[in-house]
């Protein structure tokens, strides 16, 4: 297990950046970076679950285990969804995906740490380095 970890800084305060994950809308609009078509289903909330997912629905099932507006949110993943199956994968139960808010006059430090399978940690990581341009772009 490898942990990517980014941070960027946002031009806006904690509680607009906080809405570039939580607001569905918001969201679609900078995880295209890691495939067109990214959305989530389900509510943001604390032990909510959550599906985050490509244009045809398929993708990683995940729990909130912190949420904190404005501060911090954190999901673990617990399964994947494919061609409208769940499917539960105990490998995943170490993987997180990791947010915190910290604000920095009136930009934001947006902190981000995910814990993923080795094999996917070089994609990834460059995905992330997309997407943080993407939030940054966003912030403005």
């Amino acid at each position: 297990m490898k942990h990517i970890k980014k941070e960027f800084l946002l031009n806006c305060k904690p509680e607009e950046a906080w809405q570039l994950v939580v607001d569905r809308n918001k969201y679609q609009k900078w995880a295209f970076a890691f495939q067109e078509g990214s959305t989530y289903t389900g509510d943001m909330g604390l032990n909510e679950t959550i599906s985050f997912v490509d244009g045809s629905g398929d993708g990683l099932v995940s729990k909130v285990v912190v949420f904190e507006p404005e501060k911090e949110i954190k999901f673990s993943f617990l399964g994947e969804v494919t061609s409208g199956k769940y499917v539960e994968v105990p490998a995943f139960a170490d993987m997180l995906e990791h947010y915190i808010f910290e604000p920095v006059g009136n930009q934001t430090k947006m902190l981000v740490d995910v814990a993923m399978d080795d094999e996917y940690y070089d994609m990834m990581n460059e995905m992330w380095d997309q997407a943080g341009i993407e939030l940054i772009k966003l912030s403005n």
